[in-house]
């Protein structure tokens, strides 16, 4: 019998994502709380944009509570089959949508674990993927990703309605992808969310190079991803 880390690094491998029900239920409180201690919550008017906290360990040691936490660490092992590292954390406070796209495409892959700190739903900003499109040869690369991107000129959709796999989540609940998957969440209102991500000891200098340009992208570049 597969344990749960082994299947979830399956599905990482083939669908570019999976939800790990509850991995987080016992430590959501004082991420919670946390969170409302770093990014303070709004009072009366929605923002008007998503706020965002970079390297958020420096401020909210209790994240470590999830990115030291066995499961994580066993997901990340298994997958990668090597040793690895979180490169990136973050804290953010979302507003509205989020359309379609991916973290970038790169050769070295890269996980993304979210937790939502707010019930989410197919009407409420749950994620949602398009599985396999992590795949360079699933024929993602290309006009198939830029259709999507641009799929009211392209193929006459709305964004929540091109098919994708909706992914809703209740506090506690963890979802992680590779980041290079296309993703995006839709009606959503205000949500908190907390995020952080990893990739395995590179072994190449094209594992270092993708490994340096991902943080440059990240944290030289002020761009974050949205799912």
């Amino acid at each position: 019998m597969q344990t749960l880390e082994h299947n979830v690094a399956q599905q990482l491998r083939v669908f570019g994502f999976a939800r790990i029900e509850q991995a987080a239920a016992g430590v959501i409180d004082d991420l919670t709380r946390a969170f409302d201690r770093v990014i303070e919550p709004p009072a009366g008017d929605v923002p008007d944009e998503r706020v965002t906290k970079f390297d958020v360990h420096t401020e909210m040691p209790e994240l470590a509570l999830v990115t030291e936490s066995e499961w994580a660490r066993t997901v990340c092992r298994t997958f990668f089959e090597r040793q690895f590292q979180n490169v990136t954390s973050d804290a953010n406070l979302l507003v509205g949508d989020s359309y379609w796209h991916s973290d970038g495409f790169y050769h070295t892959p890269f996980l993304r674990f979210v937790l939502y700190l707010d019930a989410t739903a197919d009407d409420a900003g749950a994620l949602r993927f398009i599985a396999g499109s992590h795949r360079a040869d699933n024929g993602w690369l290309g006009d198939p990703t830029r259709h999507v991107i641009r799929h009211h000129q392209d193929l006459g959709l709305d964004g929540s309605d091109i098919p994708g796999v909706v992914v809703e989540s209740r506090p506690g609940d963890v979802i992680v992808f590779d980041t290079n998957v296309l993703h995006s969440a839709w009606h959503g209102g205000v949500r908190r969310q907390l995020a952080f991500n990893c990739v395995g000891e590179p072994v190449t200098e094209a594992e270092r190079r993708d490994t340096r340009l991902y943080f440059l992208n990240r944290y030289v570049s002020g761009s974050v991803p949205i799912g």
